[in-house]
């Protein structure tokens, strides 16, 4: 069923110019947008004005964009509001900082309007997917035997049985089979609540294999350690040293 709601954007931005060309853009796609002038006064709207994604310039008076991502992310009322940093400083330190602070994207200046507001929707489509997804978890959990995925026009079903392994691509979930892979619209976070644990098993941040498929673990160094598959390529999945113990008691060996 379609969501009715209509997604509030705040955008803290200190130059009106930007303000306007975002604005009108997020506003043709059928979306609320609000707008502060300083970080001060983006602290006080989002109060106001409960948002559900916020635009966050960087070079800022009063406070600076960091300082309003951390007060962001350090209250609870507003540590789970995605955060798009919108600012003109393009080197790689500054984005680590910004998202490693907790920001969900980081846009550059000179930037394109649509590509903003096509990121904005990426992130309020993901936010609204894991809403769903907690709100029927346990249903959720009981009746997931496929998992939908898209090659061009065609969707196809995944049956879990099929299922070798899943790793990371382009931040979401990439399912491999016997020969061949499949992205998904899905995160590996999404997708590990959803799947059977007594069947599948997080060996590493970014790989889930499923149990049935594990051939055995290999120690190649003191601190690496490798689940082989049994899929056509024999795949080599990375294990931390922490999972390998309790994947050891689950598979018995």
């Amino acid at each position: 069923m379609a969501e009715d709601k209509r997604y509030r954007i705040l955008l803290i931005e200190d130059d009106p110019a930007i303000s306007n060309v975002v604005e009108l853009n997020l506003r043709l796609d059928n979306y609320e947008v609000f707008l502060a002038a300083d970080g001060e006064e983006g602290l006080k709207m989002v109060e106001e004005v409960q948002p559900d994604l916020i635009i966050l310039d960087v070079m800022m008076p009063k406070l600076d964009g960091w300082q309003v991502l951390m007060t962001l992310k350090s209250e609870d009322r507003t540590r789970d509001i995605p955060v798009i940093m919108l600012t003109a400083i393009d080197d790689e330190r500054s984005k680590v900082i910004g998202l490693r602070g907790g920001a969900d994207d980081y846009v550059p200046k000179p930037f394109s309007p649509l590509e903003l507001a096509a990121r904005v929707k990426v992130i309020l489509d993901r936010v609204g997917r894991a809403r769903r997804l907690s709100a029927s978890e346990e249903r959720e959990k009981a009746v997931l035997d496929q998992i939908p995925v898209q090659r061009g026009e065609a969707i196809k079903l995944i049956p879990m049985e099929d299922i070798y392994f899943i790793d990371t691509k382009h931040e979401y979930a990439n399912i491999h089979t016997f020969d061949d892979s499949y992205l998904t619209t899905y995160t590996l976070a999404e997708l590990e609540k959803m799947l059977d644990s007594r069947k599948f098993f997080r060996t590493h941040r970014s790989f889930i294999v499923n149990l049935r498929k594990v051939n055995q673990i290999i120690r190649l160094s003191r601190n690496a350690l490798v689940v082989t598959l049994k899929d056509q390529k024999e795949s080599r999945i990375p294990v931390s040293r922490r999972q390998a113990a309790i994947l050891k008691d689950m598979l018995g060996i």
